[in-house]
């Protein structure tokens, strides 16, 4: 099969030569692809405004030897609440980072492809913060590194108490008696453990009726951020410039 066509939302984004542009797609049904737009950056290309971030469209594609070729580019969505505000476009390209580095190719990825969906949609219209700490839970658990939280991973005595802590090497909770046996540990309430449970389960499209303190969101944040890392084998860069700009913000 050389010509293709298959749903996708792009989520990396390199200018190559003059004219070009090299992405990489996430699809439903051919998980991530990566592929060359010839002559996008053209003033005159019909693809100029669609070969972006974050774009959602449909794609037909030419398979080449290393990198597919986009013949043609249907745009469905291209996200303009993202792209008009700060906070929201940082926190979208923290979660490209991430997708692109648990996407695999050649398998089907209609679960991840539909969780970006939606969360690029909350994220141009509700708290961002919130989104994405919602997305950074379902994603480990969509992909069967959901944290253990039930009781402590170290001991196995149940999680009480106001104060507990979160172990990404062990991969869960610890009880207050077991947080020494892991220095890295990031310490927490016993109630930002309960708001990670309920984040697994909960309905995307009713997160704005979920209480979460700016402490949990902070928390939850360090927490998720780790274990992913962990999980990833490498610093997710996009998460030390929401840092910076959340400084820059407190400070001003």
């Amino acid at each position: 099969m050389k010509h293709y066509k298959t749903e996708g939302i792009i989520i990396r984004v390199s200018d190559y030569n003059e004219a070009d542009r090299i992405v990489t797609i996430l699809t439903s049904g051919y998980g991530k692809v990566q592929a060359i737009a010839k002559g996008c950056r053209k003033p005159k290309s019909r693809k100029r405004g669609l070969i972006q971030l974050f774009t959602h469209g449909e794609f037909a594609l030419y398979k080449g030897r290393n990198l597919e070729t986009i013949t043609q580019c249907e745009g469905k969505q291209s996200f303009p609440g993202i792209r008009g505000d700060l906070d929201r476009m940082a926190y979208a390209v923290y979660m490209a980072e991430v997708l692109d580095g648990f996407a695999v190719s050649g398998e089907d990825q209609s679960e991840l492809f539909y969780l970006a969906l939606v969360c690029l949609h909350l994220l141009s219209v509700e708290d961002p913060e919130l989104v994405i700490r919602a997305f950074e839970v379902r994603i480990m658990k969509l992909l069967g590194y959901m944290p253990h939280l039930d009781d402590c991973v170290y001991c196995g005595n149940p999680l009480t108490g106001l104060q507990a802590a979160f172990s990404s090497h062990m991969g869960g909770g610890l009880c207050k008696t077991c947080s020494t046996s892991d220095p890295e540990a990031a310490v927490c309430t016993l109630g930002t453990m309960n708001m990670l449970k309920q984040l697994s389960r909960w309905d995307l499209k009713r997160l704005r009726v979920l209480k979460m303190t700016p402490k949990m969101k902070r928390e939850i944040g360090e927490i998720m951020q780790q274990y992913i890392s962990q999980r990833l084998e490498k610093r997710i860069r996009s998460a030390d410039f929401i840092q910076s700009l959340a400084s820059v913000q407190n400070n001003g």
